[in-house]
């Protein structure tokens, strides 16, 4: 049951004004501590999907952190575009754990929580979320003949259409972890969040 990993670093960071990506926090950067997350907590192989104007930067910086990333060569439709991506990229996976590179507070143990949920319990369940005081955060895990619904030509426009369909059947795993429910959109948010980093 081997757990495909995807970070989404795709996005043109307009508010903040420059790449969210890169923001460092005690000489780590938000994609090296997001990446640490999810290799250490299990996925099996990881992927940074990048795109648009801060391509070459991300290219680089997962280099460095020994990340593989592939490109979104139209972001324009925003994650899903990238989430798409990332399900043509070869390869063999059972689920794909996605995860946008601005919730930058996710930690190892969120992650294998999630796949050992997944693990234990798949064939009950299609997808797998973490929430927080009821509300749903990231990261999501989809098993792949449920991901693979959003490379159909009529399929759903975005992952929260796939989610809210009818037959989607949803395990929430819970987490004390507020900071999986905080994105950073702005300078404000990086100056609230990032003294509370840990991962």
């Amino acid at each position: 049951m081997r757990v495909r990993g995807v970070i989404i670093a795709a996005g043109e960071s307009s508010r903040f004004g420059s790449p969210k990506a890169l923001l460092e926090y005690q000489d780590r950067t938000v994609l090296e501590r997001v990446s640490f997350a999810l290799s250490s907590g299990g996925c099996d192989e990881l992927l940074v999907v990048c795109g648009g104007t801060h391509q070459e930067l991300i290219e680089t910086e997962s280099k460095r952190i020994g990340v593989l990333s592939i490109v979104n060569e139209d972001p324009t439709d925003g994650p899903i575009s990238s989430i798409r991506v990332a399900l043509r990229f070869p390869g063999e996976w059972d689920a794909i754990l996605i995860h946008p590179v601005d919730v930058a507070g996710v930690r190892a143990g969120d992650v294998s929580d999630l796949i050992e949920s997944y693990r234990r319990d798949g064939d009950a369940f299609d997808a797998w979320v973490v929430s927080h005081q009821l509300k749903r955060g990231h990261p999501l895990l989809l098993r792949r003949e449920k991901a693979r619904r959003l490379l159909e030509k009529a399929g759903p426009p975005h992952l929260r259409a796939l989610i809210s369909s009818d037959d989607m059947r949803i395990q929430h795993v819970v987490s004390e972890n507020a900071l999986l429910l905080e994105d950073i959109d702005d300078p404000g948010d990086w100056e609230r969040i990032s003294p509370l980093l840990d991962n």
